[in-house]
């Protein structure tokens, strides 16, 4: 089966995501995790399946993902910080900025994911180890947004409504 073949699932995924997130929502604050927990789970499998195909010693995956999650910090942090939250008069449900960023980012790990394999076939664990690296960056910068917008709407949500002045 050619290397392309095993992006058709991803693929999918990512279509369906991008359509749903280029454009600002409505969104409960639970049904926000949905994408991310989605996201992470396809990862999750993708980073098995990969070691079933080329075994890499358990200390270079750790490695690769600990040195990709700590990358992934500070980005996921800062989008969270830029992007637009707004509470609706609904308790758990907000307004939430387009994500178009979030996609490209989850997209263009897998990409250069695949590209390594394509450039460096023949080294195995190093390959598995920085594809690896490159899909924790993405999960924990994903994470790491959602988790600053969630605290960005739950402190809206509790900020006391502005008063209009009495007159006199």
């Amino acid at each position: 089966m050619p290397g392309w073949v095993q992006l058709l699932p991803l693929l999918v995924v990512v279509i369906v995501l991008a359509v749903r997130m280029m454009r600002p929502q409505r969104i409960s604050v639970t049904r926000m995790w949905v994408s991310p927990i989605i996201l992470c789970a396809l990862t999750a499998w993708a980073i098995y399946a990969n070691n079933m195909l080329n075994p890499a010693p358990p200390l270079e995956i750790a490695l690769g993902v600990v040195v990709g999650a700590i990358a992934g910090l500070p980005f996921g942090i800062l989008r969270g910080i830029h992007t637009d939250v707004r509470p609706t008069d609904r308790k758990g449900v907000m307004y939430l900025g387009s994500s178009w960023v979030t996609i490209v980012i989850f997209a263009a790990a897998f990409g250069l994911r695949y590209a390594v394999r394509m450039v460096i076939p023949h080294r195995g664990s190093l390959t598995a180890t920085i594809g690896d690296a490159l899909l924790a960056f993405a999960i924990v910068f994903i994470g790491a947004s959602y988790f600053v917008i969630f605290r960005k709407y739950e402190e809206l949500a509790h900020k006391p409504a502005a008063q209009e002045p009495v007159s006199p």
